[in-house]
């Protein structure tokens, strides 16, 4: 009855064991995803940023081409602030877009590359495992069975 117990505390044991780490795996992944869904919002944050930008841009300089006062134009200030807030606007999409990659990659690194033929392996190696451990609680359990007879 003991050798029984032993053999369902390991089993139970290994699979707890084999949970956590697909639990961690599937952490770790999912926290890659979530910072990959952040700077994907941060980008289109910056985006609408920079569109508003522009339009303030359009709005600025239209009435000065309407009235052709374009030297005016040149020594207007909230012009070249917008003109600097928009170049600042895309140098900081390119930053995200560049940690996006950055993550996407490291992501790709981490995950282990799987050949088709080496998971196959892998599956049999897994099942083969099964059926002995079943195998082996069918004959505990009948011993079992035949002390209580």
């Amino acid at each position: 009855m003991a050798d029984f117990m032993d053999k369902v505390k390991k089993t139970i044991e290994d699979g707890y064991a084999v949970a956590r780490s697909n639990a961690q795996n599937l952490k770790e992944m999912a926290e890659e995803l979530s910072q990959i869904a952040k700077l994907k919002f941060e980008v289109y944050q910056l985006q609408t940023s920079k569109k508003k930008k522009k339009e303030l841009l359009g709005d600025t300089v239209y009435p000065f081409l309407l009235k052709n006062k374009i030297d005016a134009l040149k020594k207007h200030e909230t012009l070249k602030i917008l003109l600097d807030d928009i170049k600042n606007i895309d140098e900081q999409i390119e930053l995200t877009r560049k940690k996006i990659q950055e993550v996407s990659e490291r992501a790709k690194k981490e995950a282990p590359a799987q050949d088709p033929e080496e998971m196959k392996g892998k599956i049999t190696e897994i099942e083969d495992e099964i059926e002995s451990r079943l195998e082996e609680l069918k004959n505990v359990k009948e011993s079992v069975d035949k002390k209580k007879k």
